[in-house]
């Protein structure tokens, strides 16, 4: 027993709520089927969390709360108690968190852990699961573990906004598999019969409704010599165009090209569109992005639009692996104790490294950080965006301001405000790519240029070995709104480190 003035013990735990929705309506009409009722929701419940080494440390006259094992076996019990309801159950609605609880002298748990599932649960749909980013990121291993972001959240009572996920339903997945599966038809249809057959496919996979379902699945991935990866999503995607525009300029006057370097990924990868996959354990999360073509730049009318935005011109890109995230102050510190990044290490401002996106780092710096993650990895093949590169998956298949429209909201991403957030806070886009829109400035490959004319049509950068100005895109957590429009540009010397600017990384994929 604790005495007064003894610490109780505290431990991380993987807690999950659990309520019947609609039981008060259902008390009135009939206070004995709701009790009936109720009893055999637990019966439910008692016999999932045996199964799945957990236990129930509290309930209500509604509900439960329950702690397991682990967060894996959260979600198998979660994906048990949503999908195999039995027919005339009452709905429920569940929350999960991973975090600190108190554990209380009759076992019980106690604390901002709790706390969090509680609350997460309030906010779910009926026969749903809301969930925790940090939860998501214990479970992400789990076969039954499918995410669709929800934003950052306010929570009743909690401080901070929480990072928010569903997890998918079978129906759910049922739908995404289906967007794959058009997704194949349209690259096959690319392949086969040129451009006609794609957009018909294309027109399949969205009146099938499962752009509604878009959300990547995690993969954590411990440290091997060849990566584990999984196909999650099939993402919205141009379909490849043909190049009907004349060739770039030869000559003194030209810009000098770069071709990203091709990668020589193991035999046994296979990776496809919406796929998820992590090199190593200090490597940052990709996820591959579909070949495909777009137009580059802005149309001469678009608001906030600079000179340096056009003339616009359709460009064709190979597939590539894209960082889910701009890399974290916890991923350059992974590199600084192994060695690497030069020894540099970015100040934060006081507010905290983790999953912030590293900044106040330069050109040189990042590129400092991709030789580090190549030797890491045991690849060539990472390497900074090229701008075509980013542009293309900053769109995400869009031609408005934004990937979200013509307009952006504060509830989207992280502009006008004092500080950053951490790395997916926000919905990602629809190619599974969370902040291109704000948090901070990314670098890409290319020598800045005073505009599009000339410039590469293939998706490679411009460089030139005397380069003195570099690009970086996307706005960062200080500006405007129309800073963070997908065709903005800016250039810095590759030496300046600015507070507002990052990087994220890529790797060819195909």
């Amino acid at each position: 027993m604790t005495t007064e003035g003894e610490s109780q013990p505290v431990r991380l735990a993987s807690i999950v709520a659990l309520d019947i929705v609609g039981f008060s309506t259902m008390s009135e009409k009939n206070q004995q089927l709701a009790a009936d009722k109720v009893a055999g929701v637990r019966k439910r419940v008692e016999e999932i969390v045996a199964r799945n080494d957990g236990r129930i440390f509290n309930t209500a006259g509604d509900g439960f709360m329950l702690e397991f094992a682990s967060a894996g076996k959260a979600v198998a019990a979660i994906d048990e108690l949503i999908n195999r309801k039995p027919k005339g159950e009452p709905a429920i609605r569940v929350g999960a968190h991973v975090g600190d609880v108190i554990v209380a002298a009759n076992n019980d748990l106690l604390g901002h852990g709790v706390n969090v599932a509680a609350r997460l649960q309030s906010l779910a749909a009926p026969n749903s699961a809301l969930v925790s980013g940090e939860f998501r990121s214990m479970a992400r291993t789990s076969p039954q573990a499918a995410f669709k972001s929800k934003g950052r959240q306010p929570l009743e009572n909690i401080n901070q906004r929480v990072a928010t996920f569903t997890i998918l339903s079978r129906k759910q997945r049922v739908f995404r598999t289906m967007g794959r599966l058009a997704w194949g038809l349209a690259l096959v249809g690319a392949a086969v019969g040129g451009t006609l057959a794609a957009p018909t496919a294309m027109t399949y996979a969205k009146t099938q409704g499962w752009l509604a379902f878009l959300e990547p699945k995690a993969v954590e991935v411990a440290a091997a010599p060849a990566p584990v990866v999984e196909t999650p999503v099939a993402p919205v995607a141009a379909a490849p165009l043909a190049n009907t525009l004349p060739p770039a300029p030869v000559g003194p006057e030209a810009p000098i090209l770069t071709e990203p370097t091709p990668a020589t990924p193991p035999p046994e990868e296979r990776l496809q569109p919406g796929q998820i996959l992590r090199d190593c354990e200090a490597c940052p999360e990709l996820i591959v992005l579909p070949a495909g073509a777009f137009m580059m730049g802005s149309p001469d009318k678009e608001a906030g639009r600079s000179a340096s935005e056009g003339p616009q011109r359709e460009v064709t890109l190979k597939p590539i692996a894209m960082g889910m995230h701009e890399i974290t102050f916890a991923e350059w510190d992974a590199c600084l104790a192994d060695g690497g990044c030069n020894g540099f290490s970015p100040q934060d401002q006081a507010w905290g490294r983790g999953r912030r996106p590293v900044m106040a780092v330069s050109w040189d710096d990042a590129q400092a950080y991709v030789a580090w993650l190549n030797r890491k990895a045991g690849r060539t093949s990472y390497r900074l965006p090229t701008e075509a590169e980013w542009e293309y998956a900053a769109r995400a298949g869009t031609t408005t301001r934004y990937a979200f429209g013509n307009t952006i909201k504060r509830a989207q991403a992280v502009f006008g405000a004092a500080k950053t957030d951490p790395v997916g806070s926000y919905i990602a886009n629809a190619f599974g790519l969370f902040d291109m829109h704000g948090n901070v400035w990314e670098w890409v490959a290319d020598c800045h240029a005073a505009g599009y004319a000339g410039a590469p049509v293939d998706g490679s950068a411009v460089d030139d070995p005397a380069c003195k100005m570099r690009v970086y895109r996307g706005g960062g957590y200080e500006d405007k709104a129309e800073n963070l429009r997908s065709a903005n540009r800016r250039r810095a010397a590759p030496t300046m480190r600015s507070p507002g600017i990052g990087f994220r990384v890529v790797r060819d994929a195909g």
